[in-house]
């Protein structure tokens, strides 16, 4: 039987494609589901981000920068959603300047279709055994690292830019890390995306960190 020759050059460029499919997936499925109401993908985006602030609101820079778009890109999006009646603009009776943008019952209902994603890719995830689930956790940590340095993308409320993460704090245990904020061990398996205690450490505290845990995943 003929082997076939892998081009290793090739491979990163194989790894965007998958990852965008991926993407891809994320987006087309809200879209497919809510493409008879007229919501797209990022107005979906908004709302589910909306859903998850204190109060169901947000201020319209936040917003655009939980997105990664640019302010008028934000302020359009939000614009169309108030015309649908999902959210509504308010001004700061102090600052004339500052917009808040809140969610209504019915953005919170329509926020809530976005939702089978998730289910989607946990599904697919559990087609992985436990080891593979922890290994992607750790790339995809280091991916968004790197695209958040790279100022792609907007700081992310990772436990390896928070201030109360300590990393390889216990370097005899499974459980390696450190959470200041809960005082407890944290295994690689159990390090967050998107947490809601997170503080921004500062930028050489942050810096440090991250060089302290790629190293430790690189000895």
């Amino acid at each position: 039987m003929q082997m076939i020759k892998i081009d290793r050059d090739e491979l990163p460029g194989r790894l965007v494609t998958g990852l965008s499919k991926i993407g891809l997936a994320m987006k087309s499925r809200p879209w497919r589901r809510q493409g008879r109401q007229g919501v797209g993908p990022l107005q979906v985006q908004v709302l589910s981000f909306l859903r998850t602030q204190p109060n169901r609101c947000a201020m319209v820079s936040v917003i655009a920068k939980e997105l990664s778009v640019k302010l008028p890109t934000a302020s359009e999006v939000i614009r169309t959603l108030e015309l649908k009646q999902l959210v509504r603009r308010r001004r700061s009776d102090t600052d004339n300047r500052v917009v808040t943008v809140h969610l209504t019952a019915k953005g919170m209902k329509a926020s809530q279709v976005g939702t089978g994603w998730p289910e989607a890719l946990a599904a697919a995830t559990q087609q992985l055994s436990g080891q593979e689930q922890a290994n992607l956790l750790a790339i995809l940590v280091k991916m968004i690292r790197a695209l958040q340095l790279q100022g792609e993308i907007p700081v992310a409320r990772m436990c390896v830019s928070c201030q109360h993460f300590s990393p390889n704090a216990h370097p005899s245990s499974a459980s390696l890390h450190h959470c200041q904020f809960i005082d407890a061990p944290l295994a690689d398996q159990s390090l967050r995306l998107d947490c809601s205690d997170y503080i921004e450490a500062a930028p050489l505290v942050a810096k440090q960190a991250w060089e302290k845990f790629v190293q430790a995943k690189s000895a």
